[in-house]
C-alpha cells in the first residue's frame, strides 16, 4: 500500500505528459496543416491570376485575327471579277468550318447591299438577324464615323448574337463592309477549354451585368472573389465573369485531425503523408509557373515581330536607296564617250559598303529586338557624323544646303555601336534637309560638338520651318510625313537610350537671323555619357560641306 500514492502521481505525470504531447502534436498538426492550407490558396491565387490572363489574351487574339485576316480578304475583292469572289467564298467558308461559333460572313457595298457571303441562301435565314436591325445599324454608323472595326451590342435572337463591322476603305471613300455573324454560346465554348471550366465558375454579362452565356442555363452563382476580363477588345461591351470553384478543404481537414487525436501513431505516418505531398504539390506548382512564364515570354516575342519587322523595313530603305543612287549614277557614266573610271570605281566602292552597311543594320535590330548586349566598340564621335555627313551630302548639294560641324572641345572617344549611332545621325540630318527643302530656300545645318563634366553634347540645328509637335516627334508610328511611316525618331530614341543617353527636340531661333518669324528652324540634342579612354590625340576638328 505504501508504493500506491507514488504510482498515483507517476501516473497522473505520465497523463499530464502524455496530454501536454498530445495538445502540442495538435498544435504543431494545425499550425502546419493551417500554412498548408493558406499555401494552397496563394498557390491558387498565382494560378488564376495565369489561366485568366491567358484566356483573356486567347480570345482577344483569335478576334483580332479574324477582323485583321477580314480586313485584308475584303481589301482583296475590290477588284470586283468572279475570280476574286470565288477566292473570298473559298476563304471564308474554310473560316467558318474552323470556327462554329461563326455563322456567317457577309461583304456588302456602301449602299449597304448584300454582294456575296457564306451561307448562300435566296431568303435570309430566321436565325441570322437582318441586315437593317438597329444594332447592326448603329454598329455600322459606329465603325463608319471612328474608320475602324466596331461591335455591335448583343442581338438576342434564337441564341445571343455578336456582329462585328470591318469597314473598308480606300483612301478616305468608303467602298463596303464585311460582316461577321457571332453567336455567343458556341463562342464560349469554344474558346474556353474544358480545364478552366472545371476549374472556374465563368459566364458572360453584357455591360448592364446580363447574362448572355451560357444561355441553356440558370444563372452562374459566383462565391469568393470575382473577376471580369474583357471579351473581345474593351470596345465591345462584353465582359467574362469568372470565379474560382470553392473545394472544401475543411471537410478533408477536421476528420484528418480527429483521427490523430484517436491515433496519434496514425498522425505521424499521415503528417510525413502530408508533408511529402505538400512538397510534391510545391514543386509541380512551380513547373507549372516556369512552363506559363515561358509560354508568356514567347507570346510576347511573337508581339515583338511585327516591331522587328517595321523596324527592318525602315530603315533597311536608307542604303537600299543610296546603292539605287550609286547604280543610277554609274549608268549614267558608263552612257558618257569617255566613261570617268575613277568615278565609276569610287561609286561601286559607295556600292558595297552600303550593302555592309545593310547587314550591319540588320543585326544590330536583332541586337535591339532580342535586347540582347550589342559588341560595342571604341570610336571617335565626330568620325561618325562625318560617315553620316557624306551619305547625305549629294541630297544636301541639290537642295542648295550647306552643312558644317563645330567641335567645341577636343577629341570625343566614346563606346557605342557605331553602325546604329551613325544611323541616328543620318536620320536627323535627311530630316533636317528633307524640311528645309519643303521650304525651297535652301539654308544651312549646324551640327555643334560640345562636352560637359559626363557626357558629349551633340547638337543639329537647321533653318526649315521649325517642329509643329515637338512633344510626339519620339512616338512610334507618329510623322508629319506624307510617306512616312513614323518609325525613325522612334528607332533614334531606342538606339541613344540603348546608349545610356537621351535625345531632345525643340524649336530653335537663330539670334543672327530674321527673327520676325516664329521660328527659324529645328534643335535635335543628343547627350551620350563619355569614355575615359582617349582614342587620339587631343585637336580641335572643325568641317564644312559647302554649298
Amino acid at each position: 500500500m505504501r508504493f500506491l500514492p507514488s504510482r498515483s502521481l507517476n501516473s497522473r505525470w505520465l497523463w499530464a505528459s502524455l496530454a501536454l504531447f498530445l495538445t502540442t502534436g495538435l498544435f504543431v498538426l494545425s499550425t502546419i496543416g493551417w500554412n498548408w492550407y493558406a499555401d494552397q490558396q496563394a498557390s491558387n491565387a498565382r494560378q488564376s491570376s495565369l489561366d485568366l490572363l491567358w484566356i483573356e489574351q486567347t480570345i482577344t487574339n483569335k478576334l483580332e485575327t479574324h477582323r485583321s485576316i477580314l480586313q485584308n480578304w475584303g481589301e482583296d475583292i475590290q477588284s470586283h471579277n468572279d475570280q476574286s469572289h470565288a477566292e473570298f467564298l473559298r476563304r471564308i467558308d474554310a473560316l467558318i468550318k474552323e470556327n462554329r461559333a461563326i455563322l456567317a460572313i457577309e461583304y456588302i457595298d456602301r449602299d449597304q447591299r448584300r454582294v456575296l457571303g457564306l451561307p448562300i441562301y435566296e431568303q435570309r435565314p430566321v436565325q441570322l438577324p437582318p441586315l437593317n436591325d438597329p444594332l447592326i445599324q448603329e454598329a455600322l454608323s459606329k465603325a463608319h464615323g471612328l474608320k475602324q472595326a466596331s461591335y455591335s451590342n448583343v442581338i438576342e435572337q434564337f441564341a445571343p448574337l455578336w456582329v462585328l463591322v470591318v469597314p473598308l476603305y480606300s483612301e478616305s471613300r468608303l467602298l463596303g463592309d464585311v460582316i461577321i455573324t457571332y453567336d455567343l454560346d458556341k463562342l464560349l465554348t469554344q474558346e474556353v477549354p474544358w480545364w478552366f471550366v472545371q476549374r472556374y465558375n465563368l459566364n458572360l454579362v453584357d455591360k448592364e451585368n446580363k447574362q448572355l452565356s451560357p444561355s441553356d442555363s440558370g444563372t452562374v452563382e459566383h462565391q469568393g472573389d470575382v473577376n471580369r476580363l474583357d471579351f473581345g477588345g474593351i470596345h465591345s461591351g462584353l465582359s467574362l465573369k469568372t470565379s474560382v470553384r470553392e473545394k472544401r478543404f475543411a471537410e478533408w481537414l477536421l476528420p484528418s485531425l480527429g483521427l490523430a487525436v484517436v491515433v496519434f501513431g496514425a498522425l505521424i505516418a499521415w503528417l510525413l503523408h502530408v508533408l511529402r505531398r505538400w512538397f510534391q504539390e510545391r514543386s509541380r506548382a512551380r513547373q507549372a509557373l516556369r512552363e506559363r512564364d515561358e509560354l508568356l515570354q514567347h507570346t510576347a516575342r511573337l508581339s515583338s515581330l511585327a516591331e522587328f519587322a517595321s523596324g527592318i523595313a525602315h530603315e533597311l530603305n536608307q542604303p537600299l536607296a543610296a546603292i539605287a543612287n550609286y547604280s543610277a549614277a554609274i549608268e549614267s557614266f558608263m552612257n558618257t564617250p569617255e566613261p570617268p573610271w575613277p568615278k565609276i570605281e569610287h561609286a561601286l566602292k559607295k556600292m558595297g559598303e552600303e550593302s555592309r552597311r545593310a547587314g550591319k543594320i540588320m543585326h544590330s535590330m536583332r541586337n535591339f529586338i532580342h535586347k540582347h548586349s550589342a559588341p560595342f566598340e571604341l570610336r571617335e564621335l565626330h568620325h561618325l557624323l562625318i560617315d553620316a555627313i557624306e551619305l547625305v551630302q549629294d541630297l544636301a548639294r541639290r537642295n542648295h544646303i550647306g552643312i558644317e560641324i563645330k567641335q567645341e572641345c577636343a577629341a570625343m572617344p566614346i563606346e557605342c555601336d557605331p553602325e546604329m549611332l551613325k544611323q541616328v545621325f543620318f536620320n536627323l540630318l535627311r530630316n533636317a534637309i528633307e524640311a528645309m527643302a519643303g521650304i525651297g530656300l535652301g539654308g544651312n545645318i549646324t551640327c555643334v560638338l560640345q562636352e560637359d563634366e559626363t557626357a558629349y553634347i551633340i547638337q543639329i540645328l537647321d533653318s526649315g520651318p521649325g517642329l509643329s509637335e515637338p512633344d510626339k516627334l519620339f512616338q512610334a508610328f507618329y510623322t508629319s510625313k506624307a510617306d512616312g511611316m513614323g518609325l525613325g525618331l522612334a528607332i533614334c530614341r531606342t538606339v541613344v537610350e540603348n546608349h545610356g543617353g537621351r535625345i531632345t527636340a525643340n524649336n530653335y531661333t537663330d539670334p543672327t537671323l530674321d527673327n520676325t518669324k516664329e521660328n527659324t528652324g529645328a534643335s535635335f540634342t543628343i547627350r551620350l555619357p563619355k569614355t575615359t579612354a582617349p582614342l587620339v590625340p587631343s585637336g580641335v576638328l572643325s568641317v564644312a560641306i559647302s554649298n
